[in-house]
C-alpha cells in the first residue's frame, strides 16, 4: 500500500469510489480495504466527504498532469496527432476520467467537484494554448469545451476513430474562422 495510513485510506476510497461510486462505497468498506479501523479514518478525515474530497482530488492531479504532459509533447505536432493523443489518454484513464466528470452529475456531489471541473477546464485552456499561440482566451475555453465535449462522448462509447473526426474537425473550424478574423 501507500507510504502512510493517511495515504493508504486515500487509496482505498479511490479505488472504491471509482468502483462502485460515492453512494455504495461506506466508511466501513473503506476502512476494511485500507487495513485500517473507521475510527482512525475520522483522525483523517472529519467525513466520507472530505475523504471523497481527498480522492477526487488525487483523481484530478493524477489525470490532469497525464493530460499536460500529452501536451507539452505534442504542442508543435499537427492537431490530428494532438487530439489522437488526448483521446489515447482519456481511454487508457477511463475509469479515472469518468470517476471526475460523473462526480458532478450526483446533486449533492456537485458543489464539491465544481472547483475540480473549472480546474480541469483551466488545465485543458492550458494544455491546448501552444497549439493556438496569440489566441485569446475565450476562444480557447470554446476549444477546450468542445475537447471536454469529446472526452464525455469517450467516455460513454469509447469510439476514438468518430471523437478524432470530431475533434479535427472542429480544430479546423476553428483554424478557418481565426483566418477569417
Amino acid at each position: 500500500m501507500a507510504k502512510n495510513k493517511k495515504d493508504d485510506i486515500v487509496q482505498a476510497a479511490y479505488d472504491l469510489f471509482i468502483k462502485h461510486g460515492y453512494d455504495n462505497s461506506s466508511v466501513k468498506l473503506i476502512a476494511e480495504k485500507a487495513g485500517v479501523s473507521q475510527g482512525l479514518i475520522y483522525n483523517f478525515f472529519e467525513s466520507k466527504e472530505m475523504l471523497f474530497d481527498a480522492a477526487l482530488s488525487m483523481a484530478q492531479n493524477s489525470f490532469q498532469s497525464k493530460m499536460i504532459a500529452v501536451a507539452k509533447k505534442y504542442a508543435n505536432a499537427p492537431p490530428v496527432e494532438y487530439i489522437e493523443r488526448y483521446a489515447d489518454v482519456i481511454l487508457e484513464n477511463r475509469e479515472e476520467a469518468n470517476f471526475i466528470l460523473s462526480s458532478a452529475l450526483v446533486p449533492k456531489l456537485r458543489p464539491r467537484v465544481e472547483p475540480l471541473l473549472k480546474e480541469y477546464s483551466n488545465g485543458v485552456m492550458l494544455t491546448i494554448a501552444p497549439l493556438f499561440p496569440g489566441v485569446p482566451d475565450e476562444l480557447l475555453y470554446n476549444i477546450g469545451s468542445l475537447l471536454l465535449a469529446i472526452s464525455d462522448s469517450l467516455l460513454i462509447d469509447g469510439d476514438k476513430e468518430r471523437a478524432v473526426r470530431t475533434g479535427v474537425f472542429a480544430v479546423e473550424m476553428f483554424l478557418r474562422y481565426l483566418n477569417f478574423s
